[in-house]
């Protein structure tokens, strides 16, 4: 009798392979709609500011019991900065490539 998905272990090596781990968004949108209800006062003026110069929200992580983390790239893409929540902002380096797309 064939084995089905339900029947399959979970942690397996064949789960564990590159290209095999699943989606941690669990298909939630890079950039939430209610952003700005996320965003503390001084974020949401920090990102006008920059907003102006040309940067754009890219992504947001949303960690479990911690504040949202704002990421934004410069125009030209050659630079990340992260968005604290007091609005200051410092380069973000924890950036891969499948996050990008």
């Amino acid at each position: 009798m064939p084995q089905t998905d339900d029947d399959k272990p979970m942690n397996t090596a064949e789960t564990q392979m590159p290209g095999n781990t699943p989606e941690r968004r669990y298909a939630m949108p890079p950039i939430p709609e209610n952003l700005t209800s996320m965003l503390t006062n001084e974020q949401k003026i920090a990102l006008n500011q920059k907003q102006q110069f040309g940067w754009f929200v890219k992504f947001v992580r949303r960690p479990l019991f911690q504040p949202v983390e704002v990421v934004l790239p410069n125009p030209d893409g050659s630079e990340f900065i992260f968005l604290d929540a007091d609005g200051t902002t410092r380069a973000y380096f924890n950036v891969r490539t499948e996050d990008l797309k």
